[in-house]
């Protein structure tokens, strides 16, 4: 674990040097940082709004359903009431009762907002949501295609070498590639999370648990494989896919992808700089600071120090891919033995130095 854990570090900072060799590596991940927040603000105010309207709708609609299950009086009661007279003739059987479903849970009248949320849940607001999930989905997957391009060009042609126009072309011309990795990722998650759900106890459950793990843990070395195939030979998914087998069949990583702890290290900074943040409000808020300047002076060095680590951590996980395949086309030119003597490049020799 110690040892996973000091080669991640080292990885982090010799990526980290090679980022400010070349700034322009940075830039994406920058990038992936800024269009979340759009994105969770744009599927919010979608969200929003879809209650909202459905708020009104359900108000009125539940004004009509109650005046037809209050009988042929109700018009006149409501109009009533509404002039602050007698409310509901209440002398109808059913009156009560029929009021009485409306303003249950779940109901028209609902006040809890359960109603709202399953009147909102129409086919044109999941068709919305499903359109900004997916083009979240992809301008992600776009913009680590990006940092893969860059990092391949900086390691294999030397520090400035990459363009980033060049490597949005490239990216822009393999998305039909990207977009089947997506779902083929997303069935394989799926039968994974169905196997572990439906297993039984026992042996065979051990059993099952273990071949999700096994779907799990492969096809996330594979999927960060395929996409540096994609995006620097200009494969399909499919050839991609075959070199990606051909990598792993040949053993051409001399490294697993857990002894080399990036992730960890990356969470426990990240769980770090939001503890901090909070610790921080908690204080302004007890000593009632208010939004002075110094408070407001340290809450922009907050939100900036999130945008710069949740930046660099997005862009060393492409970089460490991006090394291992670098690593794995260049060991699959040379014999056996030369692999042996054979440096790993960029910051990957750094960790495992």
């Amino acid at each position: 674990m110690f040892e996973s854990f000091g080669r991640g570090l080292k990885l982090i900072l010799a990526s980290i040097k090679m980022g400010f060799q070349d700034k322009r590596l940075l830039i994406p991940g920058i990038l992936t940082v800024f269009s979340n927040f759009f994105f969770a603000i744009l599927l919010f105010l979608e969200g929003k709004s879809r209650v909202g309207a459905t708020d009104v709708q359900g108000a009125v609609g539940g004004a009509v359903a109650g005046a037809k299950a209050l009988g042929p009086h109700a018009a006149a009661a409501i109009h009533h009431a509404a002039h602050g007279k007698h409310g509901f003739d209440l002398t109808k059987p059913d009156a009560i009762q029929n009021f009485i479903g409306q303003t249950a849970l779940n109901g028209p009248w609902d006040q809890s907002g359960m109603g709202a949320l399953q009147q909102a849940a129409t086919p044109d607001a999941i068709l919305a949501v499903v359109a900004i999930l997916v083009v979240w989905w992809l301008t992600n997957r776009f913009l680590e295609g990006v940092t893969t391009a860059l990092v391949y060009s900086h390691l294999t042609e030397g520090a400035g070498t990459g363009k980033f126009s060049t490597a949005c072309a490239a990216v822009f011309t393999s998305l039909p590639a990207i977009v089947a990795l997506g779902f083929t990722t997303l069935i394989a998650k799926r039968v994974a999370r169905f196997m572990r759900d439906k297993r039984g106890s026992g042996i065979f459950g051990m059993g099952v648990n273990f071949l999700a793990s096994i779907v799990e843990v492969f096809w996330t070395l594979a999927g960060h494989l395929i996409l540096p195939a994609i995006v620097i030979e200009g494969t399909s998914f499919w050839g991609a896919l075959k070199r990606a087998d051909r990598i792993a069949q040949g053993n051409l990583i001399a490294i697993g992808v857990g002894e080399i702890g990036i992730d960890t290290i990356n969470r426990v900074v990240l769980l770090a700089v939001c503890f901090a943040g909070v610790s921080g409000y908690s204080y302004a808020f007890y000593y009632h600071l208010g939004l002075s300047p110094m408070v407001v002076g340290l809450g922009l060095l907050w939100a900036s120090t999130v945008i710069v680590v949740t930046a660099m951590s997005i862009y060393i996980r492409a970089a460490f891919f991006t090394c291992l395949y670098v690593w794995a086309i260049e060991a699959e030119a040379l014999s056996e033995a030369e692999r042996v003597n054979h440096r790993a490049p960029g910051p990957l020799a750094a960790a495992l130095a």
